[in-house]
């Protein structure tokens, strides 16, 4: 009879690592070292508080085999509980009909025009933060950078932008804990009500027949292929998982380049920005686990998951599988293999995965073609990503010392 996967807790663990749990702090600060022993001893293991247990899959084939397998793995968490438009918790034959009708939003010409938008964005932030000689990367240009932007593509006035930001949190907060069970003290839905508010404000207002994603998300519910719960909430996703998780993956590129300054003439060729954030996207990405729950028992791994299991793909862990990338836990872009996680995989590969690869090339290419030197501050250490639902990891604060080229 094959046995469950063994709890953390009960596994010999080495000295210097305590058995993993999702919601140490100090873990989540920097969780590798943990993932390199569970890929290696503990490919499917068991952890989590009484309240909030969780069965953890590792190993890239693993991960990829069971987001691919949406009738084993459902992403529906709670069957009494429904987000209108939101995507990510759905399954067939509904996810497939809701995403075929809002990918109608996003035309060529939708998205043409969304390039120079982010360029200038981009390029003005950036350069402020080179006129003043660094600051906390976070706070003073990626967050900013990247919250303005999905307010431009969503059509939210820049004056909204700061309210929208403070409604995300609230809504990432609220929407784990009611979709994914996530404890901690119980944030209501308020900033979530207010963030659709605000979003079907900009749909109003988005011009008849505007071939923007906006004004296209606006004529599908003006025409009745979506409800209006539906195309706020479908905007509503956009508008928190654009801004957390591309806020989330500048900061990690920023940390690879202070630390690794090698790398930074490679910003300035061609395709230099590109094989970086691709390489960058498998080796830090902002997401570290996708949430589903087994409908049958099912065997992975040689262990038993049965039935009602709350399971965790870590996606980030399958990223460093030696058994997938060769010299895992180095940062090499342009590697051979391919095969990161870093969007999942199957139907729920992530429908945003264009806007944020543009916003990051992007940024990559104005950092390469206007900065001589990025350098940690040696005057403040930055500040890690914990707490609230970790599914996300990086960096809350991300002091820098930077330093214009003459190109700039």
């Amino acid at each position: 009879m094959i046995a469950e996967a063994p709890w953390s807790r009960d596994l010999d663990w080495p000295a210097d690592l305590p058995p993993f749990d999702p919601f140490d702090r100090t873990i989540q600060s920097d969780p590798y070292r943990h993932y390199a022993w569970m890929l290696e001893h503990a490919p499917v293991l068991r952890a989590g508080s009484p309240e909030s247990r969780f069965v953890f899959i590792s190993r890239h084939a693993a991960v990829t085999a069971g987001l691919r397998d949406a009738s084993a793995f459902s992403s529906v968490m709670r069957t009494d509980v429904a987000v209108p438009g939101f995507l990510l918790n759905m399954d067939p034959p509904q996810h497939a009909e809701m995403r075929r009708l809002v990918s109608r939003a996003f035309t060529p010409r939708a998205l043409a025009a969304v390039e120079p938008v982010i360029t200038a964005r981009v390029t003005a932030g950036w350069r402020r933060f080179l006129a003043q000689g660094g600051g906390d990367a976070i706070e003073d240009f990626a967050s900013p950078g990247t919250i303005g932007v999905i307010c431009d593509v969503l059509g939210i006035p820049d004056g909204q932008a700061a309210q929208m930001r403070a409604w995300t949190n609230e809504s990432i907060d609220h929407l784990g804990q009611v979709l994914r069970g996530v404890p901690g003290e119980a944030v209501g839905r308020a900033g979530y009500d207010a963030l659709l508010d605000a979003i079907s404000a900009a749909m109003d207002r988005a011009a008849r027949g505007e071939d923007s994603v906006i004004g296209n998300l606006a004529a599908l519910r003006d025409e009745g292929v979506l409800s209006r719960a539906e195309a706020a909430g479908f905007a509503g996703l956009l508008f928190t998982a654009g801004h957390e998780t591309t806020t989330l993956m500048t900061g990690n590129c920023l940390d690879i380049l202070a630390r690794e300054p090698g790398w930074l003439p490679l910003l300035r060729e061609p395709d230099g920005p590109s094989a970086f954030l691709e390489e960058a996207l498998r080796y830090r990405p902002p997401v570290h686990r996708l949430a589903r729950v087994a409908t049958r028992d099912i065997e992975v791994g040689g262990a038993l998951v049965p039935a009602g299991s709350n399971i965790r793909f870590m996606v980030a862990a399958a990223n460093r599988d030696p058994r997938q990338f060769g010299d895992p836990d180095r940062f090499m872009p342009r590697r051979a293999e391919a095969g990161s996680a870093a969007f999942g995989y199957g139907i729920h590969l992530c429908i945003g995965a264009w806007l944020a690869r543009l916003e990051l090339r992007l940024i990559l290419g104005c950092i390469g073609a206007t900065t001589e030197r990025l350098a940690p501050d040696p005057d403040r250490a930055p500040v890690p990503l914990t707490g609230g639902a970790f599914a996300t990891v990086g960096l809350r604060a991300l002091p820098l010392r930077a330093v214009p080229s003459a190109r700039a």
